[in-house]
């Protein structure tokens, strides 16, 4: 009896649900549902980023810097070229120690690395200029400095990129020439190259270099409010490379800067404080538009410095529990970057990777060599 009951009650049920669904608004309401489920999919699947291949990946190498982690630079150096593997190398000419007295060039330090570079076919990026790589970024003689003319400065530059270049050219290695190092961003002083100062060193440079080797032009990614970079531009020929630097966890000189009758405010960064760079919509650089603008204008576009390590001022900071950049970091970085199609990139961190190394934690350097070597 139960059972028969409950055969009518089933029988029952499926002939109201037959009704429903051959009612139209119960059609058009399970559609919209569907679509509603179905559509972003969709979306995704026509539109999902196209992660490039095949990616040249580098770093950029300072004695420097090295030297500043407690480093054998040349030791490291070498490890870098045999250990990582990477195909671009960014050098860097430093004007203080190549013309540290007026008129007298060193260039055997530069020279020794492109020795190496040579040896193992890489493809060498030069940074010259005022404004290169690492702290503090300007690296101007004391002699230069002393000078109260700023006309004959720059012709003191000019002259000194001159020198270099014709001293340089000779190597196979160097495929570009970078002609300052984020020039329109302010150093820790606050120092920055006005554009018209590039425009006439990047003259100098294709003058001095027979071979017309691409000059690269770069500027730290940032968000809508900063246009200047746009100014680089008409600088570069067709052939010619502009990069951005990305970094994803970032700090800066200020908090704060303020001008509060007619004084000047800075509140310092502090120490453990870091910026989400891409978690702010709107206000996070805008790739896609940058790289277009880029190509629009009938260069490549690279990333020259990829954050691949956490800001620290001093060395005994690299040792800190709480970095503010992990390897995990990289790898998040490094897909973020792929999704925009990009076919160079930079790693910015490998004298802390070696650092951390010569302290026992390997982490940084594999975790490159993971990215370096994926397919």
């Amino acid at each position: 009896m139960k059972k028969t009951w409950y055969k009518k009650e089933f029988t029952k049920e499926r002939y109201y649900l037959h009704q429903i669904f051959h009612l139209h608004v119960t059609k058009i309401i399970m559609w919209i549902i569907i679509g509603l489920i179905l559509g972003p999919l969709l979306v995704f699947l026509r539109f999902k980023p196209q992660i490039q291949e095949n990616i040249n990946y580098g770093t950029t190498f300072s004695p420097k810097y090295s030297e500043a982690m407690g480093l054998n630079w040349q030791k490291a150096y070498l490890l870098i070229l045999d250990d990582l593997k990477v195909k671009n190398l960014r050098l860097i000419v430093y004007w203080d120690e190549i013309e540290s007295e007026k008129g007298v060039y060193d260039y055997s330090k530069i020279l020794w690395q492109l020795n190496e570079a040579e040896k193992r076919n890489l493809n060498v990026i030069l940074s010259l200029g005022r404004k290169v790589p690492r702290y503090p970024e300007c690296f101007e003689p004391l002699w230069w400095k002393q000078i109260d003319d700023p006309e004959i400065q720059n012709q003191a530059l000019y002259k000194y990129v001159e020198k270099t270049v014709e001293t340089l050219k000779g190597y196979n290695s160097i495929k570009v020439w970078q002609v300052e190092n984020e020039p329109l961003i302010g150093n820790v002083n606050r120092w920055k190259i006005d554009a018209s100062l590039v425009k006439a060193e990047v003259e100098t440079v294709r003058s001095a270099d027979p071979n017309d080797r691409p000059v690269i032009l770069n500027h730290a990614a940032t968000g809508f409010y900063d246009n200047s970079w746009k100014d680089l531009l008409p600088i570069l020929n067709q052939e010619d490379i502009f990069a951005v630097n990305a970094f994803f966890k970032t700090k800066g000189t200020d908090l704060i800067t303020s001008n509060i009758l007619g004084r000047q405010i800075h509140i310092l960064w502090p120490d453990h404080l870091v910026w989400p760079v891409h978690s702010w919509l709107f206000l996070s650089p805008n790739f896609e538009s940058i790289k277009k603008s880029v190509e629009t204008n009938g260069n490549e576009f690279w990333i020259l410095e990829m954050q691949a390590e956490p800001y620290i001022k001093k060395i005994e900071q690299a040792q800190d529990p709480l970095l503010t950049f992990t390897p995990d970091d990289m790898i998040t970085a490094d897909k973020f970057l792929r999704s925009y199609k990009i076919q160079n990139v930079g790693f910015w961190g490998i004298h802390f990777w070696q650092y951390r190394q010569q302290k026992g934690d390997s982490t940084w350097i594999e975790t490159a060599k993971t990215i370096v070597n994926q397919k």
